[in-house]
């Protein structure tokens, strides 16, 4: 497996080479991120489902371009783990060049306001944009929370203003230091400030409530139907390699995504399991390849820059002879 960012931290980090090899040496003690929970499932199911064994490298060059580049020319038993927001247009267009296998997984997008006191309800919140500006923290440019707030201003809130950190922990961190009023991050980040008395989780961008949270309202739910965002979790594979161990290696992530267990494992992680064919999650990588086009023209006019924590890729490197 190849990962293309540390546990923790950006994926660059800037300063001192002293103070560089203080942060790193400090990653390696952090306690693992949710994708990498994720990843650690996904690997648990392929070396069940194919009978081989499965490791997990680190590589944090371009940010997961490094590793699709290399997959894309090569005819390796790989599979490449690929998050929305979390990445840059090179990175993106490295992985268009990859095959699409299966879509995995949704990320639910909630809505996170500072604790103090009574706390007041998410349409009341909102409607503070109705008459001044209301800075709105979300995990990136890119990220689901950033289209979502979009969704929102067609209720008349004009004054939301997002402002893209680097990472979801960034913009609950924005929260807590009062820089922002409120965040739009994946629901992954937020669970583990769900019962934080400074922090409370307001609303659920989904269709439906979600298992962890039976009593946070949807935002339909709150009086804004139709405002709902998620990311999503894929996996892609070399073009170069033969159709039979590529329908083998879909196989298996449809029958283990679909058992129940997956299901509440995925769920305990913040995540909605979900298995889409290569045609959905070729759909969903070409709406996100559409969408940041824009994005990264405007970046200067949608919000400051507040780069904080990381986002990436992994790769699942298959080491052992995969038999078709």
């Amino acid at each position: 497996m190849i990962n293309p960012y540390p546990v923790t931290g950006a994926s660059d980090i800037a300063g001192t080479s002293i103070m560089s090899k203080a942060l790193r040496a400090m990653q390696t003690y952090a306690t693992p991120s949710t994708t990498d929970a994720l990843v650690q499932q996904l690997r648990r199911m392929l070396v069940a489902g194919l009978e081989v064994d499965v490791q997990v490298v680190r590589n944090p060059r371009g940010g997961g371009e490094a590793a699709a580049l290399s997959m894309a020319l090569n005819a390796e038993p790989a599979l490449l783990f690929a998050g929305s927001g979390l990445t840059a247009n090179s990175a993106l267009a490295a992985i268009g060049e990859l095959r699409p296998l299966a879509l995995v997984a949704q990320v639910p997008q909630v809505l996170v306001s500072f604790r103090n006191g009574d706390v007041p309800g998410v349409a009341e919140l909102l409607q503070q944009a109705h008459h001044r500006p209301l800075q709105i923290g979300t995990a990136g440019e890119r990220s689901a929370g950033q289209s979502l707030v979009g969704q929102l201003r067609q209720y008349r809130l004009q004054g939301l203003s997002p402002v893209a950190y680097n990472g979801g922990n960034g913009a609950l961190r924005g929260v807590l230091a009062r820089q922002v009023s409120l965040a739009l991050v994946p629901l992954p980040a937020a669970l583990p400030y769900a019962s934080n008395r400074k922090l409370h989780i307001q609303t659920l961008a989904a269709a439906s409530r979600h298992a962890l949270l039976p009593t946070v309202p949807t935002f339909a739910e709150a009086g804004f139907p139709g405002a709902t965002a998620s990311g999503w979790h894929g996996v892609f594979v070399s073009p170069l390699l033969p159709v039979a161990t590529i329908t083998r290696w879909q196989s298996v992530l449809a029958a283990a995504l679909r058992r129940e267990d997956a299901r509440q494992s995925w769920a305990a992680l913040g995540y909605i399991a979900e298995f889409g064919d290569a045609a959905t999650l070729n759909t969903v990588l070409s709406e996100q390849m559409r969408e940041q086009a824009p994005r990264s023209r405007d970046a200067a006019i949608a919000g400051r820059q507040c780069p904080d924590s990381s986002g990436g890729f992994t790769a699942l490197n298959i080491l052992s002879n995969v038999r078709s």
